[in-house]
This record gives C-alpha cells, sequence and structure tokens, in this order.
C-alpha cells in the first residue's frame, strides 16, 4: 500500500478508536459474530482483489518495461536512420556541387561552342562571297581574254587592201582526152595526151554521172586545173575531193591531196594547209575519168570547223589577187583589250588573295570549332559520368529519408503504445491504492463493531480503548516509467 495512504488509514483509525461509540448493549453474541464474520469475509475479498490488481499492475509493468526496450531499440534505429540521412545529405550536397560545376563548365563550353559555330559560320559565309568575287573576277579576266584574242584574231585576219589589182576569178582548165593508151592511171601531163580544149570553171563542184565532160567526152578525160587560191584568214585548213575517180592536187609546190586511182565518186585522203589570210597560193589540181560514172568536187574545212563545205568559187582566181596587210586601226584594238586584260587579271589576282586570306580565316574558325566540339563532348561526358554520381546519391538521400520516416513512424507507434500502456499502469496503480484503502476502511470497520454485553440490563463498566502506533509509513511515490 502506499506508504503516504497508510499514514491517513493510521490517523483515521486512532480517531476512531479515541472518538468511538459506546457498544449498543443490545448487541448480542451472535449478532456480533455474524458482524465480525461479514466484515472479516469483505477484508478476504478485497484482499483478494488487491492481488488480483497486483498481479494486473505488475503485468502491466512488465509489458511497460518490454516496450521500453522495444522504444530504445526504435529509438537507436530511428537515430541511426537520422544520422544515415544527414550523411547522405552531406554527400548529396557535395555531390550536387561537383555537378554545378561540371553543368557550369559543360555550359561554357556549350556556349564556346556556339560561338565557335557562329564565328564558322560567319566565315564560311565570308569565304563564299569572295570565292564569288573571285569567280566573277575570273569571268571578267576571262572575257577580257577572250575580247584580246578576238581582236588579235581580227588583226591577224582581217586584212586591208594596201594597193594592188583584182585578178579574173575561177580556175583555167586544159582538158586531155585518149588517157588510157598508157594504162591507168594516167601521167600527169601537159603533152602525153590529146589537148581537146582549155577553159575555165569558177570552182571544183561538179557530177557528170555517165555524161559528156565539158563537151569532150564521157570516157578516158583528164582535166588540170591551174590558178590561184585565196584565204580570207591566217588558219589551217583541211581538204578533201570526192572523185571518180582519181584526184590529185597541190598549193603552193606542196602536195595536199593524191587520190590518183580508180575509184567511185569518194575521197580516200585529206590534206591540210596553213594560210596567211589574204595571200594568194598558186593551186594545181589534176582529174581523171576513166570510164562509167564521173564526178569532181573540191571540200575544205578550217581547223576546228564541224563539217566540210564546197570550196566556193571566192576562194579562186586566175591570178594573184591584190596585196593584203593587217589593219593598223585592229591594232589599236588589240592594244586597248590587253590593257583591259591586264587590269582584269590584276583584279582576279586581287580577289583570288582577298579569298585566300579569307581561306586562312576560315581554317583558322574551323579550328577553333573542332577544338571547341572536342571539349564540349569532353565536358557532356564527364557531366553524364557526375549525373550518374549524383542520381546515385539522389536514390540513397531518398531511401535514407525512406528509411528515417520509417524509422520515425516506428517509434511514433510504439511510443503510442507506451502511452495507452502507461495509461492502463495508472489505473492499476489507482486500483491498487483504491482497494488497499478499502481495506484500511474494512478493518477499521471490523474493530468498531460493538462488542455484545452479557447483561444487557447492566451497566457495564465504561470501555477505555487504548490507541497504539502503527508507525509511521511513507507515502507510496507515484509510478513513473523509466523510458529507454
Amino acid at each position: 500500500m502506499n506508504k503516504t495512504l497508510k499514514i491517513v488509514v493510521g490517523v483515521i483509525a486512532s480517531l476512531s478508536f479515541a472518538y468511538a461509540a459506546p457498544a449498543a448493549n443490545a448487541q448480542t453474541t451472535d449478532e456480533y459474530t455474524r458482524q465480525v464474520a461479514a466484515a472479516q469475509a469483505k477484508i478476504d475479498d478485497l484482499q483478494n482483489q488487491l492481488k488480483d490488481a497486483n498481479t494486473n499492475l505488475d503485468s502491466w509493468t512488465n509489458s511497460s518495461n518490454e516496450q521500453a526496450n522495444l522504444i530504445n531499440d526504435a529509438q537507436t534505429l530511428a537515430t541511426q536512420a537520422s544520422d544515415a540521412f544527414d550523411a547522405a545529405k552531406i554527400d548529396y550536397a557535395d555531390k550536387k556541387n561537383a555537378y554545378d560545376q561540371a553543368y557550369a563548365k559543360q555550359q561554357s563550353a556549350s556556349q564556346a561552342y556556339n560561338q565557335a559555330v557562329n564565328d564558322l559560320n560567319a566565315s564560311a559565309d565570308l569565304l563564299d562571297n569572295k570565292y564569288t568575287i573571285w569567280l566573277d573576277a575570273q569571268a571578267a579576266s576571262d572575257f577580257a581574254e577572250a575580247e584580246l584574242n578576238q581582236a588579235q584574231s581580227n588583226y591577224n585576219t582581217q586584212l586591208i587592201n594596201i594597193g594592188g589589182q583584182g585578178s579574173a576569178p575561177g580556175l583555167k582548165v586544159d582538158v586531155y582526152t585518149g588517157i588510157g593508151r598508157y594504162g591507168n592511171p594516167p601521167q600527169k601531163s601537159d603533152t602525153a595526151y590529146t589537148k581537146c580544149k582549155t577553159t575555165t570553171v569558177s570552182n571544183i563542184d561538179i557530177n557528170w554521172g555517165g555524161g559528156d565532160i565539158l563537151g569532150c567526152g564521157s570516157d578516158y578525160i583528164m582535166l588540170h586545173y591551174k590558178g590561184y587560191i585565196t584565204y580570207p584568214t591566217t588558219t589551217k585548213v583541211y581538204f578533201q575531193a570526192p572523185a571518180d575517180d582519181g584526184f590529185y592536187m597541190s598549193i603552193n609546190g606542196t602536195q595536199v591531196i593524191n587520190d590518183w586511182s580508180l575509184k567511185g565518186c569518194g575521197a580516200n585522203s585529206t590534206g591540210l594547209f596553213s594560210f596567211t589570210g589574204g595571200k594568194s597560193y598558186a593551186i594545181d589540181a589534176w582529174f581523171y575519168e576513166w570510164n562509167g560514172g564521173a564526178c569532181s568536187t573540191l571540200n575544205y574545212k578550217p581547223l576546228g570547223g564541224s563539217a566540210y563545205a564546197v570550196a566556193p568559187a571566192s576562194f579562186f582566181t586566175q591570178d594573184s589577187v591584190a596585196t593584203w596587210v593587217k589593219d593598223p586601226a585592229l591594232l589599236a584594238i588589240v592594244n586597248q583589250k590587253n590593257g583591259l586584260l591586264v587590269a582584269a587579271v590584276a583584279k582576279e589576282e586581287q580577289a583570288n588573295q582577298v579569298y585566300l586570306n579569307a581561306e586562312i580565316d576560315y581554317d583558322s574558325k574551323y579550328l577553333t570549332y573542332s577544338n571547341m566540339g572536342q571539349n564540349l563532348a569532353l565536358e557532356k561526358n564527364n557531366l553524364s559520368g557526375v549525373t550518374d554520381i549524383l542520381v546515385a546519391a539522389e536514390n540513397v538521400s531518398q531511401t535514407c529519408s525512406d528509411n528515417k520516416a520509417i524509422a520515425d513512424a516506428n517509434l511514433r507507434d510504439l511510443k503510442a503504445q507506451y502511452g495507452t500502456t502507461f495509461s492502463a499502469i495508472e489505473s492499476a496503480v489507482n486500483r491498487v491504492d483504491n482497494l488497499e484503502a478499502q481495506i484500511v476502511q474494512a478493518k477499521i470497520d471490523l474493530a468498531n463493531i460493538p462488542k455484545p454485553s452479557a447483561q444487557p440490563q447492566r451497566k457495564s463498566k465504561k470501555q477505555t480503548i487504548r490507541a497504539y502506533a502503527d508507525g509511521v509509513y511513507m507515502a507510496r511515490q507515484k509510478f513513473v516509467i523509466n523510458l529507454k
């Protein structure tokens, strides 16, 4: 029993004995015995209840101790989880700082790379522009060169007449017959055969078929062309002579065509002669017809020409033509065009140098762009690695946070359960204290039961109650849970 409670009970008991009323004389022995038995039975019942209450209190106290141990363990786990979470936060802060630095470097590298891209593109645009200017300068230079070449060609070919007489057009032709007497091919001779006639032709271009040849028959005929050929410009000219049968030609004593054999109306060889524009050269040509069909044509094509054409009558004269020389006015044009070419070439060279400078700048910008690209790739790779580390730290922090939350929740639950247990302990303590107080009161009630009188009508001696001190008891201290 609570010591304080016992002291109070002792005081009450002493007061009761001091002031107890005299026993009723009418009390009988049986009644007294019955009352004492009832009072003792009440005391016994209360003591049994007290025993059960103490057992219940011990049970709750033991449970409280077990829960205190669990709370201590949970508190340890919660502290460890909190410490781990704090460490994870510190580690995450370090990793975040490393990530921020890596990200700043990546951003800086990205900005430098983008600037290098812009610089490279601007340099590329400038290079393309300078190249276009250079191409234009090249085109202008080429045009000036073509103009000069054309002026030079005009000066070389467009001759002017500085005196002399013209000549009769066409070629003289001696016609011979009976050429079969010495076999095929005939001799190219003005004395070996019979001359039929001498006549003129405007040019060499006729197809007699099987008919009469210049009025001297259709078979075994030979023609000898004589005169001059003049080409208007200075150049090389190709010649070929489709003939049935043979054809031979020399210009200025140089053999040009030699097809002196039987054949159909075609050409077996091609010749080349270099002309000075406006200068007349002696032409000596022979043709023979053996029998059958007959044709004779002289075709030409200047060097670089696309197709052969019949040599026109304007090429041929019976004598040398007037003297032709180069035109001084055209020479002035040549000099002018040469000056324009020199200026155009200078601009082309200047544009080329500007382009080369732009090319050097572009190469420099490209090298910077390449270096910035490599640096950006390095920083991106580094950022990726740091990001992986940061993500791992985030996962650890989250796990530690979850573990801390679980540990804290478990600790809260155990404390809540302990609160319930503590309330039950307080209730059990109150129950024990109440039963102990009831027992004390029941004992007082037992002591105060009046004793029976042998002779109720006889006045009995006044009873004097002797009070005895029950000692000093300390009040039971309030139960306090020892929190683990």
